[in-house]
Formats: structure tokens, C-alpha cells, sequence
């Protein structure tokens, strides 16, 4: 087993924090620590990423309870050292105390009771409809023909003739797709007939986008000059912006209300606790 994932079991069973077992079935124990089936598999709940491991190696668990056992043993021994009295290890002890403290003031004061309703997030959805508005979208093919980034004259020459020779067999009849598989010199589309498949603006380089979203459906582009070459586009399809349905973004929807709820729960919380305890910052003593 890889150090890192020891690490990450040991930082598993130091949060589960076993205790003495009463009347369950028990599944290791070291010294007066006891783990119990119980214990492990609200553990493993918890943790929803050791869970899928666990899951998909199930001999995993033998492992983990090998793991548990040599944290614990540890623990003892470093008890026994009298480690639990030295300043430093006291400061780290302190300091996960604070972010078990905090962790659970968070469950409790903000997440527990924390829900919402299909009426709530109709409301939300009717009122941010811009959130859930598909932008204009564009579905092309492209034919490519690369230039160096210091083209001479005669490598732009070349290239812009080669691309308009193209482009006049293409409004000739010549079949889009066809001519992208056999000329095209973009090796991520050309196999493809140089389908691009669908796009937004943002997505594509400037110069190429301002172009291609010019054009009608079935129309061929004058040739485009990028700082990859000339390209020639023809646009098969253009979906108009449209807000998305109800039912389609209904999930994500309930996310982002649940997530603003969240958001606004917590900013009270510590709105009220920064008047009840003493707040004070000192950026100009960063490192």
C-alpha cells in the first residue's frame, strides 16, 4: 500500500475516533479502543470516496482494519511516550479540536433542516431564468490548412491558393466532409469530415468566431485567416438562445437554491458571531 493512501487511512480512523463497544458486533481492537461494525460503516458513509474504493475492492476493508490497528498502536505508544504533553503535539491535538468543533457547529447550525421545495424552486427558477438560458449555438464543419507562425510570402501565398482551389470545388458540389478527410490538416476534426460539433461564442479562438457566426446555415465562409492558417466553414445548423425547461433543469435547479440557502445561513451565522467574539486582522504581517 502507498504511503499517501496509509496517510489517507490513518486521517480516516484519527476522525472516527473509536470508542468502547457496548453490546456490538465488534471488528478490531487495540488496547481500550474497540471498533465496532457499527463505527465502521458510519465511517465508510461519511466518506463517500473511501466508500467507492471499498466498494470496488471489498478486500480493501481487511486492509483498513490492518491500518486502524498500527494507528492505534501508535497512538498508545506516543500516549505512553508521554507525547500528549508536549507543547507542539498539544498546539496540532488543539487545532484538530477546532476543526471538529467547527465541522459539527456547521452541521448543526447551518446544513441540519436545510431543504427545498419543488414550489420554492419553481419560484427560484422563474426568477433567474437567466441562469438557465442555453446560449446561441453553432454546429460546423471546418477545413484547415496550417501556416507557420512566421509564414514567409510565399508559405501565405501557397496556402491561401491551396484553400481557395478548395473552396471553389466545394461551391462546385464537391461533398464538405469529404474534402475536410482528404485535405484538411487539423488532426483532431479531419477524420471526422471536420465536425466541430456544436459551439458557443468564447469557445473558439476571435477571429475564427467572429466570422463563422456571420454566417446562415449551408453557407460556405471566405476563406479565414488564425494563427493556425486559413480555414474554410460551413455552418449545418444554428440553435437559437433559449431558456431551458422547467423539468430538464429541475436537479440543478434544487442544487442552486439549496446552495444560496446554505450560503445565506452561514453569512448570518457568522454575522453574529464576529459581534460576539473578537475579530481582528493583520494582513500587512503576511509572509
Amino acid at each position: 500500500m502507498s504511503t499517501k493512501l496509509w496517510g489517507a487511512l490513518i486521517v480516516f480512523f484519527l476522525w472516527a475516533g473509536p470508542l468502547p463497544a457496548q453490546k456490538a458486533a465488534v471488528v478490531a481492537r487495540v488496547g481500550p479502543y474497540t471498533l465496532t461494525r457499527a463505527e465502521f460503516q458510519r465511517e465508510m458513509e461519511a466518506n463517500p470516496q473511501l466508500k467507492a474504493l471499498l466498494t470496488a475492492k471489498p478486500q480493501m476493508k481487511r486492509i483498513l482494519l490492518e491500518r486502524w490497528v498500527e494507528v492505534n498502536l501508535l497512538a498508545l505508544a506516543g500516549k505512553e511516550a508521554g507525547l500528549a504533553k508536549d507543547p507542539q503535539v498539544q498546539a496540532q491535538i488543539e487545532e484538530q479540536v477546532r476543526m471538529i468543533l467547527a465541522q459539527n457547529f456547521y452541521l448543526r447550525k447551518v446544513l441540519a433542516g436545510l431543504k427545498v421545495t419543488d414550489k420554492e424552486a419553481r419560484e427560484y427558477y422563474l426568477k433567474h431564468q437567466k441562469a438557465y438560458t442555453q446560449p446561441e449555438q453553432i454546429q460546423a464543419r471546418h477545413i484547415l490548412i496550417r501556416l507557420p507562425q512566421k509564414a514567409s510570402k510565399k508559405e501565405e501565398a501557397q496556402a491561401r491558393a491551396k484553400i481557395e482551389k478548395i473552396r471553389k470545388q466545394i461551391l462546385a458540389g464537391a461533398d464538405f466532409a469529404e474534402m475536410a478527410r482528404k485535405y484538411s490538416e487539423d488532426p483532431g476534426t479531419k477524420n471526422r469530415g471536420g465536425e466541430l460539433g456544436l459551439f458557443t461564442r468564447g469557445q473558439m479562438i476571435p477571429e475564427f468566431e467572429k466570422e463563422v457566426f456571420k454566417l446562415k446555415v449551408g453557407e460556405l465562409s471566405p476563406p479565414i485567416r488564425t494563427r493556425f492558417g486559413y480555414h474554410l466553414v460551413q455552418v449545418e445548423a444554428r440553435v437559437p438562445a433559449h431558456v431551458e425547461p422547467y423539468a430538464k433543469v429541475k436537479e440543478q435547479v434544487k442544487k442552486d437554491l439549496l446552495e444560496k440557502k446554505k450560503a445565506e445561513r452561514l453569512s448570518a451565522l457568522l454575522a453574529q458571531l464576529r459581534k460576539k467574539y473578537p475579530v481582528e486582522l493583520h494582513p500587512e504581517n503576511l509572509p
